[in-house]
């Protein structure tokens, strides 16, 4: 399900900034908050690590169980996670946050390309906020991780329509 999944949502995604010019994608709504264009740049960098993780775990021979983990925590858009790395601050064009998706989401395709549900069955990933959990999983997590997201785009946008 998730596998078809993250690719509606990452057109969604991409469709919440095509439409902003460069000093919208890159104006902060305030002081400590991100832009759009670092929201766009953590996505792209956190699909990166979740898929060098899941790729790297995939490869691996060792087999060990893990439970699903439960991933709710980014259906409360109210609640702030605090992501592990911040996202550059240098001003974005749409053509380079465009060009850091569909780089980081090359990994995603290359994991779907080379794996199944089922070939993966036993394979765990280590993920720092989550602990162990079927590599498979890697997809709702990248799915919730970017609507979250998605949704901060909406508010952020409009904030700074509002000064």
């Amino acid at each position: 399900m998730w596998e078809m999944n993250v690719k509606d949502i990452r057109k969604k995604l991409e469709e919440s900034f095509e439409a902003l010019t460069f000093e919208e994608l890159n104006e902060k709504p305030a002081p400590g908050e991100w832009s759009i264009a670092q929201i766009v740049l953590h996505l792209a960098g956190a699909e990166t690590r979740f898929m060098k993780l899941a790729l790297e775990a995939a490869e691996s021979q060792q087999v060990m169980e893990g439970e699903e983990v439960d991933l709710s925590v980014f259906e409360d858009k109210n609640k702030k996670l605090k992501a592990p790395i911040d996202p550059p601050e240098d001003p974005q064009t749409r053509e380079q946050l465009l060009t850091a998706l569909h780089t980081s989401r090359r990994l995603t395709d290359q994991f779907l390309e080379g794996h199944t549900e089922d070939s993966l069955s036993g394979k765990t990933m280590d993920h720092h906020q989550f602990g162990i959990m079927p590599v498979w999983q890697v997809l709702e997590l990248l799915g919730r991780h970017e609507e979250r997201h998605i949704h901060q785009i909406q508010e952020t946008k409009n904030k700074i329509s509002m000064k």
